[in-house]
């Protein structure tokens, strides 16, 4: 392969100084080298010098630059190193990462970008293959789902979805005021938010959060995790399969079978619609695709119901998780938000309707404020339609650029000096207008957008009103910021005091 402006083929030159028999053999070695760099060179467009890290490895490229545990984490530190932009390369593979909230604004164009799946997402196709989160827009069977589910999330449904997110937040306060151990917040959260999406959702319970026997964690969100983390298992770890990691494949293959399973028992159980409005599994089972009159067959239901237990119960729990985190230390906030409340509720948070939670802009400013610092999806992919640029470089048609959010929503260029802080004021009406429209993505853009979005938003800010006004939080003084990537993002090992106020 060439130095950087050298020729493909170095032995050219000087080849006519060489005896014919010399030239015929270097000339044919040149040929098969250009074949070889042409095909790779096919597979991964090329891009043009654009900056990458310190200490490239030749063939292997910059692996020595990332933590393969914490990739999303490596990359946003290496952005404050290199800059806006820059290039890794892992062997033939290279993967353009983006940092800069004016660069989103590029590759967010549709005419001339399109949604790439990175390899995580790629490995979950084996799980929920026609999940929403995982088909391509193109496959059929994704549109269908996606037009049948669009209703689900109407204002009329997300009143249906607010009685059971209060009965379930309700149930978890109760749990909590019994007890006087450091609870575990994020097997808490993901025990709360699995409920609320399998009520909600499906008209299916787990368990009741207030029952003395449950564990801080569920089983199913045991299950639910050991498959994100084998998704995101670096692809060194992943090359083992065929040999000493058969071992951890055969585990995974009967943790994706045991899934099915529980879907498929959630599906069987499925009540007729009633009346009123139905739930996401009603809508799937009894309501036709608009387009083709067809129903969805069995497989793209049971999919899609996975893909909202995984998904849906990450996004919501891994958010509250570190929105708790941040307040455990910012007394000041949490008044703030205490007094909205009462404001809104009169004093009583188990009493909010749901449009009196959409009036609570500060707490939802504290939430936008989360997810700005830490978006539960660390980053999407993207691709060119064709040779484009990005900002002062060419880039190749299909080349795979990352958009990592984590460094993107702390782009001091946006946010601001202290972009690193935690404040909710940055989200307040009149700051907004001031902040490019790439800046804050938390859900990702276009079409294919999370679909689910103000589901969460809602559950977040409603659960915090409850938790925020119930109890005073106590952090471990010991305990120091661990974030796990496991698809999603999320606090490691996050224990705290919570201290019922009344």
């Amino acid at each position: 392969m060439p130095d950087r402006g050298g020729s493909l083929c170095p032995l050219v030159r000087g080849a006519s100084q060489d005896s014919s028999r010399t030239r015929f053999g270097r000339g044919l070695a040149c040929a098969w080298i250009r074949i070889v760099c042409s095909a790779i060179e096919g597979k991964y467009p090329a891009v043009n010098e654009f900056p990458y890290p310190p200490g490239r490895l030749p063939v292997l490229g910059d692996v020595l630059s990332i933590n393969p545990r914490k990739p999303v984490q490596s990359m946003a530190k290496l952005s404050e190193q290199i800059g806006p932009v820059y290039e890794l390369r892992f062997g033939p593979m290279r993967m353009v990462i983006v940092n800069s909230a004016d660069l989103v604004d590029v590759v967010q164009s549709e005419s001339l970008w399109e949604k790439e799946f990175g390899p995580p997402i790629r490995r979950l196709r084996k799980v929920v293959r026609t999940g929403l989160i995982v088909a391509s827009t193109d496959d059929p069977q994704w549109g269908a789902a996606h037009r049948v589910l669009m209703p689900g999330f109407t204002r009329e449904a997300m009143r249906g979805y607010h009685v059971v997110m209060v009965q379930v937040a309700g149930e978890l306060i109760r749990r909590w005021e019994r007890s006087s151990d450091p609870v575990d917040v994020a097997g808490e959260m993901n025990s709360m938010a699995l409920e609320v999406i399998a009520r909600a959702g499906f008209g299916h319970s787990f368990t009741k959060l207030d029952k003395p026997s449950v564990e801080q964690r569920l089983p199913v969100v045991k299950l639910m995790l050991d498959v994100l983390r084998y998704a995101s298992r670096p692809v060194a770890i992943k090359l083992l399969d065929a040999t000493i990691g058969r071992f951890a494949l055969g585990r995974h293959q009967r943790d994706v079978a045991e899934l099915w399973r529980i879907a498929d028992d959630i599906i069987d159980s499925c009540p007729p619609t009633a009346a009123e409005t139905p739930n996401l599994l009603q809508r799937m089972m009894e309501t036709p695709d608009p387009n083709t009159g067809q129903r969805l067959s069995r497989t793209v239901v049971r999919d899609q119901v996975l893909t909202f237990l995984i998904a849906g119960n990450e996004t919501s729990a891994g958010t509250l998780t570190f929105a708790l985190h941040a307040l455990g230390d910012r007394p000041d906030i949490v008044e703030r938000v205490r007094q909205e409340v009462d404001t809104v509720a009169g004093g009583d948070p188990t009493t909010l309707t749901y449009e009196q939670v959409q009036k609570l802009q500060y707490l939802r400013q504290v939430v936008d404020e989360t997810l700005r610092l830490w978006p539960v999806a660390g980053g999407y992919f993207r691709r060119p339609k064709q040779d484009t640029h990005l900002g002062d470089y060419r880039i190749g048609r299909g080349q795979w650029v990352y958009v990592n959010l984590l460094a993107v929503h702390r782009d001091k260029r946006a946010w601001g000096p202290d972009a690193d802080r935690f404040d909710p004021d940055r989200f307040a009406p009149d700051a907004t207008p001031r902040r490019p429209a790439g800046a804050y993505k938390p859900f990702g853009i276009g079409l294919r957008s999370c679909i689910g979005r103000q589901f969460a938003i809602h559950e977040i800010v409603l659960t915090l009103a409850h938790v925020l006004c119930a109890f005073d939080l106590e952090p471990d003084p010991k305990y120091q910021l661990e974030v796990d990537e496991l698809v999603t993002l999320k606090p490691a090992g996050l224990r705290m005091r919570l201290h019922p106020r009344n």
